[in-house]
């Protein structure tokens, strides 16, 4: 009960607090937990050079997991020239240290496909670097028909400590009248480092609703 709750008001707060254009939501049911995704992008001004990408995720990694574990991020950007420029945004974590932070990044975004990169590092006593890296194709089959690929990287390292987590996500499937989505995903994550390094490893089917 206390999951179901948990899912509800996840997915009720994003669509009421962000329903604009760019936005979808991505739940993911593998063989061994839970993943609910929100994405929100959005140029802020007509020339495109300001622009906002919002994430949040709720992972359940088993679903006998009494309490999920959540990730967001909010990320502002300037372009200084086509397509690059400068970040600032903040991540938390229900695992990993609050931390504004400070970096570079790459924005490139059409009907068909998006290309979105983010290298930066955290602005605290204990700063890491994080990676992003989101591939997005929508190629059109039919009229009202796309095939969905989305793969996605993440990794931080800690400046002190090394390695911290990383993860990739791959999706394959089909899209209908630009509204739904869904298909197979498969979720890969790795924590800690050298021979403490922990593997995880979810697959199943997806639905994505785009507002």
């Amino acid at each position: 009960m206390k999951k179901k709750i948990s899912i509800i008001l996840f997915v009720l707060l994003n669509v009421f607090s962000y329903a604009q254009s760019q936005v979808y939501i991505d739940v993911l049911g593998g063989h061994k937990g839970l993943t609910s995704e929100f994405f929100f992008l959005e140029p802020i001004d007509k020339a495109g050079k300001w622009n906002v990408i919002s994430r949040s995720e709720m992972h359940l990694p088993e679903y006998e997991t009494e309490h999920p574990q959540f990730v967001n991020y909010n990320i502002l950007s300037y372009n200084l020239i086509k397509n690059f420029g400068v970040t600032a945004g903040t991540y938390a974590s229900s695992t990993h240290p609050f931390s504004a932070r400070l970096g570079l990044g790459y924005l490139k975004e059409s009907e068909k496909f998006m290309v979105y990169a983010n290298v930066s590092s955290a602005v605290t006593k204990d700063p890491d670097a994080q990676i992003m890296v989101i591939l997005g194709y929508l190629p059109e089959i039919s009229e009202n028909w796309r095939l969905v690929f989305r793969t996605e990287l993440r990794t931080a390292i800690s400046y002190d400590h090394g390695h911290e987590f990383s993860a990739q996500q791959l999706k394959l499937g089909l899209q209908c009248k630009e509204k739904v989505g869904f298909g197979i995903g498969a979720e890969f994550e790795q924590h800690g480092r050298g021979e403490h390094l922990e593997h995880e490893f979810n697959i199943g089917p997806f639905v994505r609703l785009n507002f």
